[in-house]
């Protein structure tokens, strides 16, 4: 089988395990072939626990970038767009994938904007706005439930999170398109989170779900739309994907926490990238 090459349009944050410094891996290691287009240089990430971090935008050395790769001839059987640092950045995206993605290339957005109901440090509502219009040129989604919140309108759910509170937000979101949904950070119980998903031309929602372990583990939704990419991007089912990605989230929260990694770099997910590469061969039936 052909090796898919897949372009990864993330910031880079140098210190800390996420964003690109997982995806990279992950996505090699699921067997594709990688390329990457940062949208940013920070010395960490964002988040609590870091102050006075380094910030360098590099939106202005982009259309160089991708006038290079188009003097080339580049094209890309894969597209995951990950962290945009502002709105000019959403905007370029639309022609990007124009220009750069293969007829058959499959795109997947992960629409980073905020967690625990509020946007993150920087972001507005214009970059809500200009989110929502990137939405229509992705084939799948990967927002978490905040994300989804502020794509849609509706006010953020109580935790934990009925099926009821999920499924009007999936409805809504899938109300106009024509993709697949992937809804991350569901909360089922105090013991179990996982994902709601719905595939492309479909109303049913599914779930899938794991153990969950109590605190804050910066870089999760990196490693989660990961994993579902490189499994979708080998052209494994939407179910099976989200099965094997909350196995692994599940996995290295544990190990992360058993070696006493401090969470706030991100967490160990070398160990079990073994446990992905095995997933992959498995033969089922979805």
């Amino acid at each position: 089988m052909k090796q898919p090459r897949i372009l990864v349009i993330q910031d880079i944050s140098a210190s800390c395990r996420i964003s690109m410094n997982v995806a990279v891996p992950i996505l090699s290691c699921l067997e594709n072939w990688v390329s990457i287009l940062p949208t940013a240089l920070l010395s960490t990430h964002t988040g609590k626990g870091f102050e006075e971090y380094t910030f360098l935008d590099l939106s202005t050395e982009i259309p160089a970038i991708l006038n290079h790769w188009h003097s080339l001839g580049i094209k890309f059987d894969g597209i995951v767009i990950g962290y945009l640092g502002s709105v000019e950045q959403i905007k370029l995206m639309k022609s990007l994938i124009t220009k750069f993605a293969t007829e058959e290339a499959l795109i997947i957005l992960d629409p980073v904007m905020g967690d625990h109901g509020q946007l993150y440090p920087g972001y507005t509502q214009e970059h809500v706005e200009a989110m929502r219009e990137l939405c229509q040129f992705a084939d799948v989604l990967i927002p978490n439930v905040t994300e989804a919140c502020l794509l849609t309108g509706i006010p953020y759910p109580e935790k934990p999170h009925t099926k009821e509170s999920i499924k009007a937000i999936i409805e809504q979101l899938t109300k106009n398109a024509k993709q697949s949904m992937i809804l991350s950070g569901v909360i089922q119980d105090e013991s179990k989170v996982g994902t709601a998903f719905v595939a492309k031309g479909s109303t049913e929602v599914s779930y899938a779900f794991s153990k969950a372990y109590p605190g804050h583990f910066d870089g999760v939704g990196d490693l989660f739309t990961s994993v579902i990419a490189g499994f979708l991007f080998q052209n494994k089912g939407l179910k099976r994907a989200n099965e094997v990605a909350v196995n692994y989230i599940s996995r290295v929260v544990k190990r992360t926490i058993e070696e006493q990694i401090n969470p706030l770099y991100g967490i160990a997910f070398e160990k079990d990238l073994m446990y992905l590469m095995k997933e992959l061969k498995k033969e089922t039936l979805d």
